[in-house]
Formats: structure tokens, sequence, C-alpha cells
């Protein structure tokens, strides 16, 4: 083995065992003994139980973190109703996982948990990031990551996608060690900073439609009041009569920008995101998948899809630069289910303009997600500390 390998298979066979097996087995190919540690994404449409038992047929018990999504996201490029499987093995590199449970009952207390389970495996002075994979329905995206930085502090690389169900925005499902569950958390710790280096780019490609407006009343990721009045009636006020008619689907592509976390990078203001994922008629809220402090200045943002591709090239070019001269091994690729939605025939040029920046052969998983999570710019100590992002895309490079 050299100092890194790394496979990724995919499948789309319909029968849950032979589609894990089918995409495990690819993933294996060029592999002298067994890699150290598997992640897999997939759709909602699989008997997950079954899917696991068809890969660990063929990896044993390999350590494994994943789950269900928006669509999938691999080397030869977009597809769904699929399965996708990144194998990962190193001499020098280490890959901890671990669980943390009961998401939406405490964010905060998933969180710990979940550093408190990788503390029994390893120590964290060698780590380069967390990786971590959140059940996407389950609570506030925000309080996850305080969570985290609490244990970890603000300057903890820390980067992933909140798990999806095929746009049903209902639940999801987490894959730890050939086990599935429900709202939880995943995690996986890299550790080996001798000769390694990590590039993270995080881009949207939206921008302000040019409006600005209060929140003033908010609890935890559920929007109450903008400017005084019911925050579902200003948001399809803004929309229009005819947009309005298609929420709550219709908020992934136009999502709220907090204007008081803007910051400007070169020409452009990048905005921090927030998509609605929920509405309630009766009560006029709008549940968001991460919260938007009361008083914060909002924006809507709005995005065309030659932007989005655009957005999708920025940050490639910004995880290159964030390697510092280490080449490219491996990708994992986060972006937005509303991006997908919005581009439709054309998500497969996003992912395209990616590799097209980071290398065409460089092995690449990831998914459409229910929110992203990375920071802005790790190059600059102001930008550094990881956020929550939506309507983004999210990339993790490991270079050596």
């Amino acid at each position: 083995m050299n100092n890194i390998s790394v496979g990724v298979g995919t499948s789309i066979l319909e029968d849950s065992f032979d589609a894990g097996k089918q995409a495990a087995l690819e993933a294996l190919i060029g592999y002298q003994g067994f890699p150290d540690v598997l992640v897999i994404f997939c759709a909602m449409k699989y008997n997950h139980k079954e899917l696991l038992a068809g890969i660990g047929s063929v990896t044993g018990n390999i350590p494994m973190v994943g789950g269900t999504t928006a669509g999938e996201i691999s080397t030869k490029g977009f597809s769904s109703k699929s399965v996708v499987v990144m194998a990962m093995g190193s001499k020098k590199l280490k890959f901890v996982c671990g669980l943390g449970r009961d998401m939406s009952q405490s964010e905060t207390q998933c969180s710990q948990s979940l550093i408190e389970d990788l503390k029994t495996k390893t120590d964290f002075n060698d780590a380069l990031s967390l990786l971590i994979f959140p059940n996407g329905m389950g609570g506030d995206g925000v309080k996850i990551l305080e969570g985290l930085q609490e244990h970890l502090g603000t300057d903890f690389e820390i980067v992933g996608g909140y798990l999806g169900d095929d746009e049903r925005f209902e639940s999801t499902f987490q894959y730890y060690n050939g086990k599935v569950y429900r709202d939880a958390m995943p995690g996986m710790l890299v550790c080996g900073k001798n000769g390694y280096r990590t590039g993270v780019g995080v881009r949207s490609g939206f921008e302000s439609i040019g409006n600005r407006f209060y929140c003033s009343a908010s609890k935890g990721n559920v929007v109450e009041k903008f400017d005084e009045e019911s925050a579902l009636q200003m948001y399809k006020d803004l929309l229009g009569e005819e947009r309005a008619q298609k929420l709550p689907g219709i908020a992934l592509e136009y999502p709220f920008g907090l204007i008081d976390q803007k910051v400007s990078i070169g020409d452009k203001e990048y905005f921090q995101l927030r998509c609605g994922l929920a509405v309630d008629h009766s009560k006029g809220t709008i549940t968001l998948a991460a919260s938007i402090p009361e008083g914060s200045a909002i924006t809507l943002t709005t995005a065309s899809r030659s932007d989005i591709i655009k957005g999708a090239e920025l940050a490639a070019k910004q995880a290159l630069e964030s390697l510092e001269g280490a080449k490219p091994k491996a990708i994992m690729m986060f972006s937005c289910v509303g991006r997908k939605l919005i581009l439709g025939r054309r998500t497969q040029e996003e992912i395209e303009a990616v590799q097209k920046v980071l290398g065409n052969d460089v092995p690449l998983v990831g998914f459409y997600t229910y929110g992203e999570i990375g920071p802005i710019d790790k190059l600059k100590k102001n930008l550094k500390v990881t956020k929550f992002h939506n309507e983004t895309v999210v990339l993790w490079v490991l270079g050596e």
C-alpha cells in the first residue's frame, strides 16, 4: 500500500444487498489488503440493513460512517437512487469513527457524546479534521456546531453535511459500523499531520436581491416574525403569489442571507445562508435548517444556474489554494439540495467544475445535503471558524 490508498465504488442495482456488495467490490479494486475506513452515502430507496450487510460481505467489520442523501456524488458524477462508497487506507493516517445519539432531543448532548466516543479511541493532538454527518431533520445546525466547538475550540476544523431523505423532509438514516441509526450523528476524525494537509472550499454563488429586514422574533430555528410581522406572510409577499404557492419547496431557491454575518471575498459579498425547510400556515412561522438570532439583519437571496456552477468552481480553487502545494488524494463534496433543484439537468456541471480544478482522476464522493458545514476561509484567521451553511458547496480535500 502507498502512504494513502483511496477507492470509490458505486451501484444502481435494485436489490439492496447486491447494490452494497457491488459498490464495495468496486471501491476495493486495486487494494492489497483492506482499507481502514468506509464512507457510504446512498438513496432512501434501499433496505438499509441489507445494504450494509452487502457491503460487509465484502469488507468485513471495517469501521464505517455515512447515511442517506438527497442525491449522491462520486468520481463518476451525479447520481440518484444509488449508493456510493469511498474506501480509505493509509500507513501514516488514522481514521477514527464515533457516534453521537439523540440529536433532536439535545443537539449539545449529541455533540458531546460524539466527542466522548472519539476520545475513548484516540487523542486529538494529531487531528487534521473532524468530518460529521448529522441527521438532516434533527434540529438546529448551529447548536450542533456550538456543542462541538465548546469541547474542541473554535479553531478546530469541522467539515461535513447534514444527511437527507430524497427531498421528503421527514426523516434520515445514519450509518455507523455496520448498523443503521435514526436521529444520530456519525463522525470521522482524520489524524496524521506529518506529511498531510487538508484543503477546504466554501462558496455559494447566491447574492442579495437588494432588500433588508430584521428578525424580530425567533425560537431556535423557528422564525416567528420579521419586522414585527408574521415571518411567513412577509416571505410570501417577497416571493409573490405564484411562487408562494410552491412553499415550502420554493424556499430552497430563495434562502435568507444574514447581513450581519456577511464577509467580503474579493469583490463579492459572502452571506451566511439559511433555507426554510417547513412552514406553519396557522402560526405564520418558518422552520429553518439553522437558527437566525433575533435582531439579525436579513436579505433575500437568489442565484442563476451559472452563478451556482461558478460558485462550485470558486470553492474548488479555494480548496486547492488552502492545500498549499499538497497533492489532492481524496475529495468529499457537500452541496445543498437547493442547488440541485435549481440546476436541474445541469447538476452534473457543478461536479465537473470541481473536478476540472482538483483533478478528474482524484477519488471523489459526496452528496446533496440539508445543510453544509465548513470554515468560510481556513487560511484567514477571522474566517477559519467552522460555520453552518445552506445553498453552499463545501469541499474537503485530503492532500499529501
